[in-house]
């Protein structure tokens, strides 16, 4: 599959700024954002900390770095990361109680300073929750997938969803997502289905009355 007038490249270190941007449009959807980030919005930080997440996932070599460029406008639209990973690496998810090992993961890694801890720690362990549950070592993952709002419509998120999961057939490997609320939708459409989910009470943070409730992360699978 692909889309007519446009093409799929390497994403290279000239992109960051673009893809950053991106990346920090699609968290700025999420009711989530505005209590993991002190003094939100604080675009600086903001700017500066989804930098370094599209540098690392550069570095990553188990990272796929892809973006969809039209061929008119000779821009970026969109972007696909995604990422071989492995469930034996998310170490404090195997002590859900809170136990000395998780504590001691806690105290040892740090949290960025623009990060508020308590909700940084509760979206962590929910991540960790659900790839606890895949019943496998190494899967493919989508890591980031974003694509601009005039280019929507267009088939551009299928084609790149497509291409994640044609790499995950290719290796042998099972295919998963952890969906945010506001990517969840358009997986759905596609055909995945939730297998689990982890609610976080954004009451916990939010001022009384403010109209937070439950934010939802799920583990999705195609459906068979």
């Amino acid at each position: 599959m692909s889309v007519p007038r446009h093409q799929l490249a390497p994403i290279t270190v000239d992109d960051i700024p673009l893809v950053s941007s991106f990346l920090q449009d699609s968290k700025l959807q999420l009711a989530i954002n505005r209590f993991v980030i002190k003094d939100w919005p604080n675009p600086s930080f903001q700017n500066a900390h989804y930098t370094k997440a599209i540098q690392g996932g550069l570095t990553n070599p188990q990272t796929t770095c892809l973006k969809v460029v039209n061929e008119v406008s000779q821009q970026a639209v969109a972007y696909l990361f995604y990422t071989r990973e492995n469930t034996k690496k998310q170490s404090h998810s195997e002590n859900p109680g809170g136990s000395d090992v998780g504590d001691e993961k806690r105290n040892k890694k740090e949290v960025p300073d623009g990060i508020v801890p308590d909700v940084y720690w509760a979206v962590t362990d929910a991540f960790e929750e659900l790839q606890s549950d895949f019943g496998t070592e190494d899967f493919i993952g989508v890591t980031h997938i974003y694509v601009e709002p005039s280019s929507r419509q267009q088939g551009i998120g299928t084609w790149l969803l497509n291409v994640a999961r044609e790499h995950a057939i290719e290796q042998k490997l099972p295919f998963r997502i952890i969906a945010e609320p506001n990517h969840h939708k358009f997986f759905e459409n596609r055909g995945f289905e939730d297998v689990r989910s982890v609610d976080i009470d954004l009451t916990r943070w939010a001022p009384p009355l403010s109209g937070y409730g439950t934010f939802r992360i799920s583990s999705m699978l195609m459906a068979e």
